[in-house]
């Protein structure tokens, strides 16, 4: 009798675990796509331009959440809210960055994102740097 309420509960945390939403990413098997390198200001704005892109991601900023060097999906949406995923072009030294990380705060004017796994916050942004969003999908999707 002990047992079973240990197997329904394994097999109910196995079916959470499963259908919990994650981002739409899989480990990329070769280098390719948009994602972390450098970017002319045509490219950025060619880009900008795109509905869905296909993101390489990589570095471990959003470790665990999105492992180095994944694929991801990234959609435009009309508004973000805190908690999304976003790929954004940051420029640095002169060049231009893209860079993924979560939204962590918006007001009226500004946004701020941070990496999941750094300890500081991104400078603040416009809505209008923000290229696309990474969707939420059930983890099932992405295994098989």
């Amino acid at each position: 009798m002990d047992n079973r309420i240990f197997i329904y509960g394994g097999l109910i945390l196995l079916i959470f675990y499963f259908v919990n939403p994650v981002p739409y990413c899989k480990i990329a098997e070769e280098q390719f796509c948009v994602g972390d390198a450098l970017y002319t200001q045509k490219e950025t704005s060619e880009i900008r331009e795109i509905i869905a892109v296909q993101l390489n991601v990589k570095g471990t900023s959003m470790s665990p959440t999105i492992q180095d060097n994944s694929r991801c999906l990234c959609v435009k949406k009309e508004s973000y809210v805190v908690g999304d995923i976003v790929f954004f072009f940051a420029e640095i030294n002169g060049q231009f960055h893209g860079i993924t990380h979560r939204i962590v705060a918006i007001n009226s004017e500004v946004i701020l994102t941070k990496g999941d796994n750094n300890d500081f916050l991104d400078p603040p942004m416009t809505k209008e740097s923000i290229v696309c969003s990474i969707p939420n999908v059930p983890r099932y999707k992405i295994l098989f």
